[in-house]
């Protein structure tokens, strides 16, 4: 059982406000310059499609999503529809690192379910003892994994693990399957969706984690 204060700092360095809606195209410019700039930190030059948002933001069961952690969700178009999938008294923390995008969210979204963590996923721990954190009911990444040296990207996800409660799970979207079996190492079952109207077409992957 969970412990999760419920006065949680709203963030961690950004003050979130507006939510918006579709993103127009001066946006998809921004997210386009802004990946171009940080390739390697954001792995793609255009926003994930809503038919990818769907798909990921499916894999949430809301009754048992009372802690949701987003991993890298640049300028926050994943992060919409996952609180429109969460409940009222659900909590999602998202930890971001490039300094446009977790402006970019600041000027986005106002609700207070969402608490904004500048910083790597590799402290998460930190934050999660700090707000009485004891496990997380889903992960969701937009981390590109396969960009990051493989001493870094193990070290996350097996962070991940460790916090994710027992069914649990861990959500990651890739443009590639080169890391399937990274993340069946990690979590011992790999469940895998395609999903074609994205560009590049994506592929989301569903980890859950099992008692052993």
């Amino acid at each position: 059982m969970k412990s999760v204060a419920n006065n949680w700092p709203r963030n961690f360095g950004v003050q979130p406000t507006t939510i918006l809606g579709n993103t127009p195209f001066n946006q998809r410019l921004d997210f386009l310059r802004e990946s171009i700039r940080n390739l390697r930190a954001t792995g793609s030059v255009a926003p994930s499609s809503r038919f990818l948002c769907r798909a990921i933001a499916s894999k949430i069961e809301p009754a048992h999503a009372d802690v949701v952690v987003e991993l890298g969700p640049g300028d926050g178009v994943i992060t919409k529809f996952i609180l429109n999938r969460l409940k009222p008294n659900a909590r999602l923390l998202i930890f971001e690192i490039n300094d446009a995008f977790v402006e970019k969210i600041r000027t986005t979204f106002d609700d207070p379910r969402l608490v904004v963590i500048h910083d790597s996923a590799e402290n998460m721990g930190r934050y999660f003892k700090e707000m009485g954190v004891d496990s997380v009911d889903y992960f969701v990444s937009g981390i590109p994994f396969v960009m990051l040296p493989e001493s870094l990207a193990e070290s996350i996800t097996t962070k991940c693990h460790h916090w994710l409660r027992v069914g649990g799970r861990f959500i990651q979207f890739h443009y590639s399957p080169l890391l399937i079996s990274f993340y069946r190492r990690i979590f011992g079952n790999v469940d895998v969706d395609v999903v074609a109207l994205n560009i590049p077409p994506a592929i989301v992957i569903s980890c859950e984690k099992k008692r052993h």
